[in-house]
C-alpha cells in the first residue's frame, strides 16, 4: 500500500506482469548476493563496481550516455536532439532510432566489457517552461506524448525478446526542469500536478516493462530531497510485480550534496544509510574513486542506521539489470540455453568504422529521422518553398557547420546545409554562400594593472599568432616564439549574443582558448566542454576599446609584460588588457554582397548549445540573439521579389517578436546530428515534404511565470493551462497539406474511436512520402465532472496518430485511434484516485491544440462510469499532502523519508484548502512546532477559516467540530487552513455521516 498521503497513479498504467525469464533473474541475483562477503556487496553499490572474480561476476559501470546516439565513446551515429525527434511525433520511428543507438552499445561492448549496457536515457522530464537549459534533452510539454514518446526510445533500446538489447535508465526522477540552484531548488508539486503532469512519463515505461533502471533528480520535491523520495515506493515500484525490478541510480556527484549542499543530514554514513533505506541503488560521485561510498556504508552498518538487507536489495537490484542483458547467462542459475548475443558475442565492427557493414543504412536513417523532425513553423510566400530554381543565397554561421551538445558523440562525415545545398545533389543553380562574420583584428593599447605596476596607456599595439598558437605581442628582448604571420593576426568573431563572443583565427581555423596555464591560444576546434573555454565576454567601453573576460574562468584577459603574451589575470577587471579593435570584414557588408542578384535568400540562425542554456544554466530570455535578431532584419527587409526563408537550428524555442510575419517561409529543427544539412536540403528543395509538429508550445510576449514555479495549474504553464503561444502546441505546415475527409468520432463501450481519411494533393510541388500528424483533443467543462469542482485544462491531448501517405499525387490512407476513456480522467486529492467526467465531453480532431478541424460532443457512457467509480472516501484523517491549493505555504518532508507537512514560507499566514465530502465534521487540526534555532518567535496556530475570505489573514477562526457545507449543487465542500507562526500542518482529524 502507498505510505500515507502518498497516491497511486497505477490505474492508469497497467501493472506489468512477472515473466519466467525475470524470475529465473531474481533468484539468480539473490542466491549470488547469499554468496559474497560484506565487503564485496559494499563495493558493489558504487558506479564502477569490481565485480566479484570469484564467483564470475565481472566489473561493472552504470552507465553509457546514450540521449541521441552513444555519447562520448568516439564516432557513432548521431541523430537529432531529443527535442527534435520528438517533432515527429512517431513512437515508432524513435524506436527503430534508439535500436540503433543500443546496437552501437552492443558493438562497443564486445569490443570492450568496460563499455556499460546501462544507457542513461531516454529523459523523460516534461517541458514545462521554456527557459530551462537542458530543454534540448527532453521530449514534450505534454504528458501523454512524453509517455508515448519515452516508451518508445526505451522499446528500441530495449529491444525484443527476453534478453534486453541494454537496459533504458528513465532520467530525471523527478520534477527537474530547472538548472538555477538546481541541486537546492525545491519542486513544489501539489497532487494533481504530481499524477497528472510529472509521473506518466515515468509510469508508463517502467509498467510497460520497458524501462529497467530510473535515475534521480539533483532537487527536492515537496521538501524531500529526490534521492530520498518516497515516490520510488508508492509510485513506481508499485507498479512491478517484484520491486527489485526496478534499478535506481543516482546521479553524479548527489549522494554528497545531501550532507554538503542540501545539509539534511550531517555526514556521508548518514546520507547513503538514508538513500539505501529510500531505494537507492547504485552510488554515482567523485569519478571512479569509491572510497567515500564504501566507508560510508561500512560505517552506517556499523553505526545501526542501515541493515544488511538494505545492501543486499540493492545489489541484487543491479545484479537483476545485468542479468537482463544476458550477462549472467553462463553463471549458476543463469537459462539452460543463454541467448545469442549475450556477453559471449564475437567482436565484430564497431561504429566509428568508417567501412562498418550498416554505415550506409545508419545513415540514411538519421537523414530520416532529420527529415521528419524539421517544422515548417510559417510560410507567408506560397513560392519561398521549394526553393526557387534561380540563384540562391545561404547566410549564416550555422549554415556552414553542423553543432553537437554535452551529450553528442563524434559526428561521422557531418554535413552543413551549406555543404548540401552546394553539392551535387544540391540545389541546381549557382549558390553563393557567407557567413556573416566580422573579420577583426585586436590592438592592446593597455595592458590592465597588478599590483606595483599599474594600468597606463600605450601606444597601439597589434595581437600577433606566434609559432606555438598563443597569441602576444612583439617581444624581441624576449626568447619566445615568434609571429607565424606578416602581420596582425586576424580573427572571425562569433557574436553569441549578451556579450559573450568567441575569436577564430583567420589562418588556422581554430577558436582561441586558454591553455593549462591560462595563455591564450588558437587551439580550440569547436565551443563545448563542461565548462566551455573558447568564449568570453566582451565588455565595451565608452571609447570604445574591449577588455575580454574568460566566461570559463572569470578572469580578465591581460598582459605578461616581459614575453608579450596574452594571459588571463584575475576576475577584478583593473587587471585586463584594453584592445581597440579593427573592423577588417563586416558581416552586414557580406549580407548585402551574398543577396545580390538572388532569387531566394536562406539565412540560418540559432544557439550554439554549450552557451547561453544548458546543462547548469538556464535561458536568460526565449528571443533571438541579438546577432541574430539583426541577420533576421535584414532577411525581411530584403525586396518583395526576392523569396526570403529563416532557418533557426536550435535547442529551444523562441518568440520571433513578429519576424514570422515578414519572412517568407520560417522552419525549425533541433540541432540535427551528422546528416543535419542533407536532411533540411533535401526538404528546403521540395524533395520531401515538411512533417513536423511541435511537441514544445513555442511562447508569444506573455509574462512567463518563474522558472521555479512547478505548479502548472496555477502558473498557467503549458498550452494545457493557457501558456500563450506565437506557434501553438502541435503546430506545423506542410507545402503539400493532405485533406482530411470522413471524420467519424465513437464512443464505444470503453474507448473512443476516432477514424478519418487522409488524401494527398491531386497535384504536388514536394516529393516522396507525406506524413502527417492526426491529433485528438479533448475539451471538459468544469461542469462535467458534477461531484466537485476542478480547474480544467483549456485543452488536452488524448490520442494521436503519425500516418505516411504514399510518394504519388492523390495517394490516401486512413488513420484509426483508439482513445481509452480513462484519458479523460483528473486526479482527485480528496479521493486519492482518478475521476471520469460524467457530463458532455468536446473531443476534437485538430492539426494543433489551436487547429481544431472537427468537433463532437460525447458523454461516456453510464456503464463505464459504473464500472470505474473514483474511489470511496475513507479513513478519520486527512493527510497535509492532501492540500489542493496552498498560499504562503510550502509542502516539506515530515521526517527525513516519510511524510509531508506544511510550513509557512515567510513569518506571514499561509493557507491551505482541501476538497472534502459534504458532511464530514472536521474535529482537530493536526500540527507540530517548527524548531527555529535560537530565534525566538510567538507560538504558531492553525485554524479554520471561511474559504471565501476576502481577507485570509484577518478572517476570523471557526470554532471545531466543523461540520463541512455544500459547495454549490455537488456533494463536496472546501475548507481553508489558515497556519500562522513557526508551526507546521500535518493533518486533519474528522468524522464521517
Amino acid at each position: 500500500m502507498p505510505a500515507e498521503g502518498l497516491m497511486s497513479s497505477s490505474d492508469l498504467a497497467p501493472r506489468a506482469r512477472l515473466s519466467a525469464a525475470d524470475h529465473r533473474r531474481l533468484d539468480q541475483a539473490r542466491a549470488l548476493v547469499a554468496q559474497m562477503e560484506v565487503p564485496e556487496r559494499i563495493a558493489m553499490l558504487h558506479q564502477y563496481s569490481p565485480g566479484v572474480e570469484r564467483l564470475g561476476i565481472a566489473p561493472f559501470v552504470t552507465g553509457t550516455e546514450g540521449l541521441h546516439g552513444v555519447a562520448w565513446k568516439g564516432l557513432a551515429t548521431q541523430f537529432p536532439q531529443a527535442v527534435g525527434m520528438s517533432a515527429s511525433w512517431d513512437p515508432e520511428l524513435l524506436a527503430v532510432a534508439a535500436g540503433v543507438t543500443a546496437q552501437e552499445v552492443r558493438e562497443l561492448h564486445a569490443a570492450d566489457p568496460s563499455v556499460s549496457l546501462s544507457v542513461w536515457a531516454p529523459v523523460v522530464n516534461t517541458l514545462r517552461h521554456p527557459l530551462w537549459g537542458r530543454t534540448e534533452e527532453g521530449l514534450t510539454e505534454d504528458p501523454l506524448l512524453n509517455a508515448v514518446l519515452g516508451s518508445g526510445i526505451s522499446r528500441g533500446l530495449r529491444g525484443d525478446g527476453d534478453t534486453w538489447t541494454v537496459l533504458p535508465t528513465l532520467k530525471h526522477f523527478l520534477a527537474y526542469s530547472n538548472e538555477s540552484d538546481r541541486c537546492v531548488t525545491d519542486s513544489q508539486l501539489p497532487p494533481r500536478v504530481l499524477h497528472e503532469y510529472e509521473l506518466p512519463g515515468f509510469t508508463a515505461p517502467i509498467a510497460g516493462g520497458l524501462a529497467a533502471s530510473v535515475m534521480l533528480s539533483y532537487n527536492l520535491v515537496n521538501g524531500r530531497p529526490a534521492h530520498l523520495t518516497d515516490l520510488l515506493a508508492s509510485q513506481l515500484r508499485s507498479l512491478l510485480p517484484d520491486p527489485d525490478l526496478l534499478f535506481v541510480v543516482t546521479d553524479a556527484g548527489a549522494p554528497s550534496n545531501l550532507f554538503r549542499a542540501e545539509k539534511v543530514v550531517p555526514d556521508a554514513a548518514s546520507a547513503y544509510a538514508a538513500m539505501l533505506r529510500a531505494g537507492a541503488d547504485s552510488f554515482t560521485d567523485h569519478d571512479r574513486d569509491p572510497r567515500e561510498s564504501i566507508e560510508a556504508i561500512t560505517q552506517a552498518l556499523e553505526q545501526g542506521l542501515i541493515e544488511m538487507s538494505h545492501v543486499d536489495r540493492a545489489v541484487v537490484r543491479q545484479l537483476v539489470a545485468r542479468a537482463r542483458t544476458g550477462e549472467l547467462d553462463a553463471l549458476p542459475g543463469g537459462p539452460a540455453a543463454p541467448a545469442h548475443g549475450s556477453d559471449g558475442a564475437a567482436v565484430g565492427p564497431v561504429p566509428s568504422d568508417p567501412a562498418h557493414p550498416r554505415r550506409s543504412e545508419r545513415r540514411a536513417l538519421a537523414r530520416e529521422v532529420a527529415v521528419r523532425s524539421a517544422v515548417l513553423l510559417a510560410r507567408t510566400d506560397p513560392t519561398a518553398l521549394p526553393l526557387r530554381p534561380g540563384p540562391l543565397a545561404v547566410l549564416g554561421e550555422q549554415a556552414h557547420t553542423v553543432l553537437g551538445d554535452w551529450y553528442s558523440g563524434d559526428l561521422h562525415s557531418p554535413t552543413s546545409l551549406a555543404e548540401a545545398l552546394t553539392g551535387p545533389d544540391g540545389h541546381q543553380a549557382p549558390v553563393r554562400t557567407d557567413r556573416l562574420l566580422d573579420r577583426i583584428s585586436l590592438d592592446l593599447v593597455s595592458g590592465g594593472s597588478l599590483p606595483g605596476l599599474p594600468a597606463a596607456s600605450r601606444s597601439p599595439e597589434p595581437v600577433l599568432l606566434a609559432a606555438d598558437g598563443s597569441l602576444r605581442l612583439h617581444r624581441p628582448a624576449a626568447d619566445v616564439p615568434r609571429s607565424v604571420l606578416p602581420g596582425a593576426a586576424e580573427f572571425e568573431m562569433l557574436d553569441l549574443g549578451e556579450d559573450a563572443v568567441a575569436l577564430r583565427e583567420t589562418s588556422t581555423e581554430l577558436l582561441v582558448t586558454a591553455d593549462d596555464r591560462g595563455q591564450l591560444v588558437a587551439s580550440g576546434a569547436r565551443i563545448g566542454g563542461w565548462v566551455v573555454q573558447e568564449t568570453f565576454r566582451r565588455a565595451v567601453a565608452v571609447d570604445g576599446t574591449w577588455q575580454l573576460q574568460h566566461l570559463g574562468s572569470g578572469r580578465f584577459v591581460g598582459l605578461e609584460h616581459h614575453t608579450g603574451a596574452l594571459v588571463l589575470r584575475s576576475a577584478l577587471p583593473e587587471s585586463g588588457a584594453r584592445f581597440a579593435p579593427r573592423r577588417l570584414a563586416c558581416a552586414a557588408d557580406g549580407f548585402a554582397r551574398a543577396v545580390e542578384g538572388a532569387d531566394t535568400v536562406v539565412l540560418v540562425v540559432g544557439n550554439d548549445p554549450h552557451v547561453h542554456g544548458r546543462e547548469t544554466e538556464d535561458r536568460p530570455h526565449v528571443h533571438l540573439a541579438a546577432p541574430d535578431r539583426a541577420a533576421a532584419q535584414l532577411l525581411a527587409d530584403l525586396p518583395d521579389e526576392v523569396a526570403t526563408v529563416l532557418v533557426i537550428l536550435s535547442s529551444y524555442p523562441y518568440d520571433l517578436d513578429g519576424l514570422e510575419e515578414r519572412i517568407g517561409a520560417v522552419v525549425w529543427s533541433s540541432h540535427a546530428g551528422e546528416a543535419e544539412g542533407e536532411a533540411l536540403a533535401v526538404l528546403l528543395t521540395g524533395r520531401r515534404d515538411f512533417s513536423g509538429r511541435l511537441a514544445q508550445t513555442w511562447p508569444d510576449a506573455s509574462p512567463l511565470p518563474s522558472v521555479l514555479d512547478y505548479d502548472v495549474l496555477t502558473a498557467g504553464s503549458t498550452y494545457l493551462h493557457g501558456q500563450g503561444a506565437s506557434f501553438p502546441f502541435g503546430h506545423g505546415l506542410a507545402v503539400d497539406q493532405a485533406q482530411w475527409d470522413d471524420i467519424q468520432v465513437t464512443a464505444g463501450p470503453d474507448a473512443l474511436q476516432v477514424e478519418l481519411t487522409l488524401a494527398a494533393p491531386a497535384e504536388r510541388r514536394t516529393a516522396g512520402p507525406l506524413h502527417d500528424v492526426v491529433q485528438v483533443y479533448a475539451q471538459v467543462p468544469e461542469s462535467s465532472y458534477s461531484r466537485r469542482p476542478y480547474a480544467v485544462p483549456r485543452t488536452r491531448l488524448i490520442g494521436f496518430d503519425a500516418v505516411e501517405l504514399g510518394a504519388e499525387s492523390g495517394a490516401a490512407g486512413t488513420s484509426r485511434i483508439e482513445i481509452p476513456y480513462r484519458r479523460l480522467a483528473l486526479f482527485a486529492p480528496d479521493r486519492e484516485g482518478w475521476e471520469l467526467p460524467d457530463g458532455p465531453v468536446s473531443v476534437q480532431v485538430a492539426r494543433s491544440s489551436d487547429e481544431v478541424v472537427s468537433a463532437l460532443e460525447i458523454t461516456i457512457p453510464r456503464a463505464h462510469l459504473a464500472a470505474h467509480p473514483v474511489p470511496p472516501a475513507s479513513g478519520d484523517r486527512i493527510p497535509a499532502a492532501r492540500a489542493e491549493e496552498t498560499d504562503g505555504l510550502a509542502r516539506c518532508a515530515a521526517t527525513l523519508l516519510e511524510g509531508t507537512e506544511l510550513r509557512p514560507v515567510t513569518d506571514d499566514p499561509g493557507t491551505a484548502d482541501f476538497v472534502l465530502d459534504e458532511g464530514v465534521v472536521i474535529t482537530a487540526l493536526e500540527s507540530r512546532p517548527l524548531e527555529l534555532g535560537e530565534l525566538s518567535a510567538a507560538p504558531g496556530s492553525a485554524e479554520l477559516i471561511a474559504p471565501d475570505a476576502a481577507d485570509p489573514s484577518a478572517a476570523p477562526a471557526l470554532p471545531l467540530p466543523h461540520r463541512v457545507p455544500a459547495l454549490g449543487v455537488g456533494p463536496t465542500g472546501r475548507v481553508r487552513v489558515r497556519v500562522t507562526g513557526p508551526l507546521a500542518l500535518s493533518g486533519l482529524r474528522l468524522t464521517r455521516p
